[in-house]
């Protein structure tokens, strides 16, 4: 009896290839999902970091909300500990650092000083203030560094 060595062959191979292609696609779908949690988890921080922003702009700021907000902010970071680069958490860090200086020299202004009105409609460029114009760059260039980064770990650059 002869044995058909280019049949043998030749069905060996499709079956390597079938068992390339298919330990290919699982390891794809497990990196399309991890993708697709790590968005989600740099979502969720950049939303309770916006909600950090938007509670000192507002007429009702005060330090015990203000915390609220930083620990939801936090506990988020941790939670998605696995998808938030610890160079993205130190920039979340100075941002909510340099809002809560901008909401210690809002706080000092009366609450109906025009400026802290103006502030509270969260205008992209408020009047400014001396006293003030420090803590609004500082939180700029926190946000514009921060927001940057983050856009780069969601791959927004590649589209």
């Amino acid at each position: 009896m002869e044995i058909p060595f280019k049949e043998v062959a030749g069905a060996l191979g499709a079956v390597a290839v079938a068992l390339l292609g298919l330990y290919q696609w699982r390891r794809t779908k497990r990196s399309g999902r991890f993708l697709e949690d790590r968005e989600a988890a740099y979502k969720a921080v950049w939303d309770a970091l916006e909600q950090v922003h938007l509670h000192v702009r507002s007429e009702s700021f005060n330090g015990s909300g203000f915390d609220e907000h930083v620990r939801t902010a936090n506990t988020l970071m941790i939670k998605y500990g696995l998808h938030i680069s610890q160079h993205d958490k130190e920039l979340a860090a100075q941002y909510m650092n340099a809002l809560e200086l901008l909401g210690a020299v809002l706080s000092q202004m009366a609450s109906d000083h025009p400026t802290r009105r103006e502030f509270a409609k969260t205008l992209e460029f408020p009047p400014m203030p001396d006293e003030l114009a420090p803590a609004f760059s500082r939180v700029t260039k926190a946000r514009d560094a921060l927001t940057e980064s983050f856009r780069r770990a969601v791959g927004a650059g590649q589209i």
